[in-house]
């Protein structure tokens, strides 16, 4: 008698507009460990990523039960990291961005290939200077620069990197700070070039609102624009101008 086929299905990671609940998404992880995420196989840059292939011929139903449990949260897992990754950036950017985890020497850890030039990170939102980001060629060269202490960061023209879920970090003056507390930051993208705070005439404080230069006065320091630039709203043809009012503080 002929051995009956067991048909393995490979499940492509699909992007769906619905997330796991956040005390799911914890539970999972827990539940997962660094063993079940294995399932997200570790591929070379820009090589597409399926979750593995389970065989259960030679397991009994509780075993194949168990795997294919393990599977469905591992998936789950990197689903809601790819969906985080890519509210990171403008969906014109994420929508083919490379969807990759970065460890924490600068080596990516591929969740989704892109096809364009654009890496979407995650983060960790456990870990103060983990933030989720969309980032360019040369932003991507700035962030490995900067995680490895480099003295200066060898982009030769200007990154850009888009944190529009938010971000909390160490310091606003040192690149290089990891024990200060953590200061939250609000969305944000920066444009990665050494500007002088003083030529340009900008700010070097951290805000809520508006732009400064952060880690002026270093190697590091670049153009930091608080919000989103599809903030506001657009002019049209034939559109009036409609002054608001404001507050002043007195004088």
């Amino acid at each position: 008698m002929r051995p009956k086929k067991t048909n393995t299905v490979e499940r492509p990671l699909k992007l769906t507009n619905q997330s796991i609940s956040r005390r799911a998404f914890v539970e999972a992880a827990v539940v997962a460990g660094s063993a079940s995420l294995a399932g997200v196989a570790r591929r070379a840059y820009g090589q597409p990523v399926t979750p593995p292939t389970r065989n259960s011929t030679r397991l009994g139903s509780h075993e194949a039960a168990k795997m294919n449990e393990d599977t469905t949260v591992s998936d789950d897992i990197a689903l809601e990291k790819i969906r985080r990754a890519m509210l990171a950036g403008p969906p014109s950017v994420t929508r083919e961005a490379t969807v990759a985890e970065m460890e924490p020497g600068g080596e990516l850890s591929v969740l989704r290939a892109g096809t364009n030039q654009w890496v979407c990170v995650p983060g960790n939102q456990n870990i103060v200077g983990s933030a989720d980001m969309c980032m360019d060629p040369m932003g991507l060269q700035w962030m490995r620069d900067v995680m490895a202490k480099k003295p200066k960061p060898a982009n030769a023209t200007p990154g850009l990197i888009y944190m529009l879920n938010g971000a909390t970090q160490h310091s606003y003056t040192d690149p290089f700070d990891r024990t200060s507390p953590a200061i939250p930051i609000g969305p944000h993208w920066m444009i990665l070039w050494p500007f002088d705070a003083r030529t340009a005439g900008l700010p070097t404080i951290m805000r809520d609102a508006g732009t400064l230069i952060m880690f002026a006065g270093t190697p590091y320091a670049h153009l930091h624009i608080c919000g989103s630039p599809w903030d506001g709203n657009e002019y049209r043809a034939g559109d009036q101008g409609v002054w608001t009012m404001t507050y002043a503080h007195p004088r």
